[in-house]
This record gives C-alpha cells, sequence and structure tokens, in this order.
C-alpha cells in the first residue's frame, strides 16, 4: 500500500510544485505591493520571530496546538478521545480511529490562525470588526509565523507521524494541503489584494502547463531514443 501511495504522491508532485509555486509567487506579490495597512501583519511575523531567536521557543505551546489538531481532527473524523497529554518537547493523544488526516492534521492546519480566524468572523456578528483589523492581522502574522517556524524545527528533528502513510507521501500530501490552507487564509485576511478565485484559476494554469512540460519533455526523450534505435 505504501507503494502505490508513493507512486500516486510522485505522479502528483508536479502539481503541487506547480500550486506551491503560485502560492509563493502570489505572496511575494503582495509583500512588495501591499499598503501601508498591512503593516501590523509583517509586524506580527518580525515580533514572533524576534521572541523565538532573542528568548526561546514556546514548545509546551505549539505542542498542545499539534495535539489539539491530532484531537479535532479525530472529532470531525467520528472519533473519541481516550486520552490527551501535553509535555515541555512532546504529547500525545489516543483516538479510537486513525486516519490520514488526524495523522497529519497539525501540519496541514495552523490551528491558533484558525481559532483567530473562527473567533474573528464570530466578532463580526456582534460588532463591526473593520475596527480590529489591523490587531486581527498582526495576531495572524503572529500565529502564522509560530505555525510555521515551529513545525519546520520540529519535522527537521524527526516525527513518527510521516511514517506511518510513508515519508515522502506525507510530504507531498502535507504540501498540497497547506497550499489550499493558505490560499484560503490569504485571500481572507487581504481580500483586496488577493482573489481566491484568480489564485485558483492561476494554480490550474500553471499546474497544466507544468504537466504538459514534462509531457513535451518526455516525448522528445522517447523520439530522440527511437531514432537512435
Amino acid at each position: 500500500m505504501k507503494l502505490i501511495r508513493s507512486i500516486f504522491a510522485l505522479i502528483a508532485l508536479p502539481a503541487v510544485a506547480a500550486g506551491a509555486y503560485t502560492l509563493v509567487t502570489a505572496f511575494l506579490s503582495f509583500a512588495g505591493n501591499g499598503g501601508r495597512e498591512y503593516i501590523p501583519f509583517w509586524l506580527g511575523i518580525f515580533c514572533y520571530m524576534v521572541f523565538q531567536i532573542a528568548f526561546y521557543k514556546p514548545l509546551r505551546t505549539y505542542v498542545f496546538g499539534h495535539e489539539l489538531s491530532h484531537a479535532i481532527a479525530g472529532i470531525i473524523s467520528g472519533a473519541r478521545i481516550k486520552k490527551f497529554t501535553v509535555g515541555q518537547e512532546s504529547g500525545s493523544v489516543v483516538l479510537t480511529k486513525d486516519n490520514i488526516w488526524i495523522t497529519l492534521a497539525p501540519y496541514f492546519f495552523p490551528i491558533y490562525t484558525i481559532i483567530l480566524v473562527v473567533i474573528y468572523v464570530l466578532a463580526g456578528w456582534f460588532t463591526d470588526i473593520r475596527l480590529y483589523y489591523p490587531y486581527f492581522l498582526f495576531l495572524a502574522g503572529l500565529t502564522i509565523a509560530f505555525h510555521i517556524a515551529l513545525t519546520i524545527y520540529i519535522l527537521s528533528i524527526g516525527q513518527p507521524d510521516l511514517k506511518v502513510y510513508g515519508v515522502f507521501f506525507s510530504y507531498v500530501a502535507m504540501i498540497a494541503v497547506n497550499v489550499v490552507v493558505f490560499s484560503v487564509l490569504m485571500a481572507f485576511a487581504f481580500p483586496h489584494e488577493i482573489g481566491l478565485g484568480e489564485l485558483a484559476g492561476q494554480m490550474a494554469e500553471n499546474i497544466a502547463g507544468f504537466y504538459f512540460f514534462i509531457y513535451g519533455g518526455i516525448s522528445e526523450i522517447v523520439t530522440a531514443f527511437r531514432t537512435t534505435e
């Protein structure tokens, strides 16, 4: 089964790479052209990075969010929580069932950013949230920097979660879902700068172009090989 998943991941890799390229390009374009109203977002990222570099990695907070992601994915999948523990640098959740979404959920979703978005949306039912948009941007930058920095850190020291479905397949799946999640988050946070439909259209165009490029390259190799026979 792992072999089948690896083959599937290999086939999907060009699409994932093209999607990631499109997302990064859109984000860099936004970074270069965004207005002054987005300064709180960049300040949030800067503040977190300074905090982690100058003081320490808030690993217990990350571990809690990591295990909470497993638990929430499990509940959504119909599982029951039997045990939930959080330590300084590790934790565990015991559930009555498991699947790929439960296993890899912490690497798919920036849990604290998503909680922030939910609170922000719910607050909009009771008040004019436009007044709090700068604070939302600051906390969004802070939580996203927190998630990315510490996820990269824990992946660098090895995670048994990735071995359950195969490391290669897990990484491809993680990147694919992260592209979708961060595309939605960017479109939500910066609606006047990034359109989700436009971004999705550009991704589809780049993915198709990538596969056509690969197909063309393979066709040329096959033609050249046949010519030499």
